[in-house]
């Protein structure tokens, strides 16, 4: 630790590192760990580009690369914000500023700032803030003329708080995710986007368990054991063994619900003249917040065409009843289908006193057609999945939507009924909300007095 301090004393701080973060690592932090060849390219990267993307494994150390860049950014230049953000706050706190606090607690007193749970602090015009995506947050205060944003889990990220990062205008933008997801920022930037982006991706084999090849080196990233469980899991061509091992975008993931080519149909279908379907009636599919960071979502249609479909957050029950209430009065909606579980109750109950055609649905109850489907929810999205398959549905161009309905996978059971992942499992796999997918499942469901599909 001495010789760190004696570097910071020699050149009045740490500015001769302002353009050589791998040398900062090493040098000041060099108890806490020192990059592998790959993290020491996406930290070069980080000094000649305004936006850096890094697709990764998982377990590929790119948390470990971001906690550091935001102590080089901070701690090099006499003026510097930064902000790192991600779709939780426990993304936020329990891996990126875990990192940090680990880094800054092996520098000892090398380092000038003083570490919390979600902030270092420098000075007045020199810190770094941690918050999360589902959070509401007034980003104004954050302009700098050194801002670095850093989005941990970019891939779940909405496009909506993208854009409102990016018009802080920072000096430079990270994103770090993986594979999971085929529309959005984080995507395009590896894509349509790359002239924008210093785009790198990190599979399994460029970690160093694989290239060092002593056998397991650093603890929690991917060994060849998990690999070689991946390969008899997967099969080395599937697209789930791509995404996950090698770091690659694939057009869907194994058992996809809908594929990328059927939803892109849906939505170009959406630019064209309605389809003339005379006496159809108008829908409504209501999917009610549960959680802070969810949204509630009402999705309108009439017969194949979904007409809108928008999300509010942070709307009380009452306020959500209000929202149906208007579009029902407004189009004369015949039926509104809203998901009945927890929340969602107590909307069907007030919709009901107020004369509105609600249906509550109980997602996880018995499916009309048992032996076909583990609950009504899998029966539901079957439907909706046959739909996209048929050509039987027109939605909007809504890269949220787009997300939320490429992330559906399925499974059979041993007893060959359909099993649709749950929302559990999707949020574990840092993939977004549902809300706007399980609104349109629900729009599209039977109404009750027919018992088919419309």
């Amino acid at each position: 630790m001495g010789d760190s301090v004696g570097i910071a004393e020699r050149t009045g701080g740490f500015a001769d590192y302002r353009d050589d973060p791998v040398a900062f690592v090493r040098e000041v932090l060099p108890e806490a760990g020192v990059p592998y060849p790959k993290q020491a390219e996406m930290m070069r990267l980080a000094v000649s580009n305004r936006r850096v993307s890094v697709v990764g494994c998982n377990g590929s150390g790119k948390d470990w690369a971001v906690a550091r860049l935001v102590l080089w950014w901070v701690e090099t230049r006499t003026e510097a914000k930064a902000v790192v953000t991600g779709p939780t706050q426990r993304q936020v706190d329990e891996v990126v500023w875990r990192e940090m606090r680990l880094a800054y607690a092996m520098a000892g007193h090398a380092l000038s700032g003083r570490m919390q749970r979600s902030r270092y602090e420098v000075g007045a015009d020199r810190f770094a803030l941690g918050f999360s995506t589902d959070q509401p947050y007034n980003l104004q205060g954050f302009h700098s003329p050194n801002l670095l944003v850093a989005v941990t889990e970019a891939h779940a990220v909405e496009q909506e708080h993208m854009d409102a990062l990016k018009r802080l205008n920072p000096n430079l933008l990270i994103l770090t995710g993986n594979a999971l997801v085929m529309v959005g920022e984080f995507y395009e930037s590896h894509h349509a986007r790359r002239n924008l982006y210093a785009a790198m991706r990190i599979s399994a084999f460029d970690t160093p368990n694989f290239i060092e090849g002593a056998g397991v080196v650093i603890p929690g990233m991917l060994t060849p054991d998990d690999v070689e469980e991946r390969k008899k899991e997967w099969d080395e061509e599937s697209d789930s063994y791509r995404a996950s091992v090698l770091a690659e975008f694939v057009s869907e993931l194994r058992n996809s619900l809908v594929s990328r080519a059927e939803v892109s149909d849906a939505a170009a279908r959406w630019a064209e003249p309605a389809p003339d379907e005379p006496g159809a009636p108008w829908l409504l599919g209501v999917d009610v917040a549960r959680y802070g960071g969810d949204k509630t979502a009402l999705c309108l249609r009439r017969g194949q065409r979904v007409e809108s479909i928008k999300t509010v957050r942070g709307a009380d029950t009452m306020e959500v009843v209000a929202l149906v209430v208007e579009q029902a009065r407004r189009y004369g909606v015949r039926a509104v289908f809203v998901d009945g579980v927890g929340v969602g109750g107590g909307v069907v109950d007030r919709l009901r006193e107020l004369g509105m055609p609600a249906v509550d649905v109980q997602a996880g109850s018995k499916a009309r057609n048992a032996e076909r489907f583990v609950n009504l929810r899998a029966e539901l999205f079957w439907g909706l999945r046959e739909r996209f398959r048929e050509g039987r549905i027109v939605i909007p161009d809504d890269s949220e939507l787009t997300t939320q309905l490429l992330a559906l996978q399925y499974k059979e059971t041993e007893s060959g009924r359909i099993q649709l992942a749950r929302k559990d499992d999707i949020r574990r796999r840092g993939l977004p909300s549902l809300d706007k997918a399980d609104a349109l499942a629900l729009a599209f469901m039977p109404e009750p007095a027919t018992g088919v599909w419309l």
